[in-house]
């Protein structure tokens, strides 16, 4: 650790304690260890009364903003070896330039992988929960001695109600069961066995059948991780599909790219989609409705025939327009808008769309599923709040990968990431 994050160092600049006592407590601190005592720093001040509680508990929470302020995507890589410091430079010019992600970046350039990205970002909530979680973890804190009696039967319990046993749903059945039962907090150490073996005699039956219902439910309801890391596909399910979140953009065609970004205008590419020819292009427009704008959408290439408007439901009440729900290319009827380029204007007539939720395939996929071009099924999204999709349009070519699109909205309200699994149902 960077020696201006240290504990030690921000209590002496806060002045709220010498260097000589933070030296002392650090020695005092490995004899403790000697003994099997694990104190940490600001523990031993306390209990020495050389500070009070809260100037460490102040001290740990300027230590949490300066490590999770450091701790972003770009600095994680580099630290990791994924990636060069110059790279990062590089990859913070272009995201400067294009408003994309950074990791979407890193990959394009062929900086990392998207692994490398995914290893970043479970790292990133590591140090972020780390760094949440002690100033609120210290021997000179309350201790809620509910917490305790659910670790005390929670894994007996998980496994006698066949319960899954990995971290992620072994925390969700202690969240779930902590948020149903009254908190019984313990400032007093000397006397916590004490109130702890009285607690597990009186509370016993409520706290096991907290657990329980939270095993019950977790089982019903599993998160996505926990799903596809353990492959539980069984029951009424096809298949499973990659599922992707599809954000406000426009197609254009030849004649309105020359209007927008001037004649004889090529898009750059920026990245490739999942869809074979389809890319994200570098170049963003404004659209303009009769109550608001939208700034910085992006253009996808190829150019098409018709210029099609996607957005969402919210996008439709800032710009004011009412966009039906449509199958691309189905723009008859739909109502327009105005595309703002950086050489021109586009008064469009009609265009705008939210698109329906549908799944790519190929005609080998369409076999695997048991499905035809133009059929309409049900896919399940496993998130944070677990969402069945109804009327999802199959649409199968020979230039298809397999791929389900949705919009933000609809991925907002099943709590599922930018990419994730769909189950899709007999």
């Amino acid at each position: 650790m960077d020696k201006s994050f240290k504990l030690g160092d921000i209590l002496v600049d806060s002045k709220v304690v010498s260097q000589k006592k933070i030296k002392d407590a650090a020695r005092k601190q490995k004899e403790f260890m000697k003994d099997g005592i694990y104190n940490r720093l600001g523990e031993v001040l306390v209990k020495g009364q050389e500070i009070e509680p809260r100037y460490v508990v102040s001290g740990l929470r300027k230590q949490r903003d300066l490590l999770i302020g450091k701790a972003t995507i770009g600095s994680i890589l580099v630290e990791m070896g994924k990636i060069s410091e110059e790279q990062l430079t590089e990859a913070l010019e272009t995201h400067t330039k294009l408003f994309a992600p950074l990791g979407e970046i890193l990959v394009e350039k062929g900086f990392c992988t998207p692994q490398d990205i995914d290893e970043a970002l479970k790292r990133q909530v590591e140090i972020r929960e780390n760094f949440f979680r002690r100033p609120i973890n210290s021997n000179f804190e309350p201790i809620n001695l509910m917490k305790l009696l659910v670790n005390e039967w929670v894994d007996e319990l998980i496994d006698e109600y066949n319960g899954c046993t990995c971290d992620q749903c072994r925390a969700d059945v202690i969240a779930l069961s902590l948020n149903t039962l009254p908190p019984r907090y313990v400032s007093n150490a000397k006397s916590l066995l004490e109130q702890f073996d009285r607690y597990k005699d009186e509370y016993r039956e409520l706290v096991q059948s907290k657990i329980v219902e939270s095993i019950e439910y977790v089982k019903r309801q599993p998160k996505l991780s926990c799903r596809y890391r353990a492959k539980k596909i069984k029951g009424n399910i096809r298949g499973t599909v990659p599922v992707n979140v599809s954000n406000r953009h426009v197609h254009l065609t030849e004649e309105h790219l020359n209007i927008l970004f001037g004649n004889g205008y090529q898009l750059k590419k920026w990245k490739d989609l999942v869809q074979p020819g389809q890319y994200a292009a570098q170049e963003t427009v404004v659209l303009k409705g009769p109550k608001g704008k939208i700034e910085r959408v992006r253009v996808l290439g190829p150019t098409r025939p018709r210029t099609q408007v996607e957005i969402s439901g919210t996008d439709q009440f800032i710009l004011g327009i009412k966009a039906p729900v449509r199958e691309s290319g189905k723009l008859d009827g739909t109502p327009g808008v105005i595309i703002e380029g950086p050489a021109g204007t586009v008064e469009l007539k009609e265009g705008v769309i939210r698109a329906l939720r549908h799944i790519h395939m190929t005609p080998k996929d369409g076999e695997d599923f048991g499905v035809k071009n133009g059929d309409f099924v049900k896919v399940r999204l496993n998130g944070d709040r677990t969402t069945v999709l109804e009327g999802v349009l199959i649409r199968i070519t020979d230039r298809s990968a397999l791929e389900m699109h949705i919009d933000t909205d609809e991925a907002n309200a099943a709590g599922v990431p930018q990419s994730s699994i769909g189950e899709v149902l007999l």
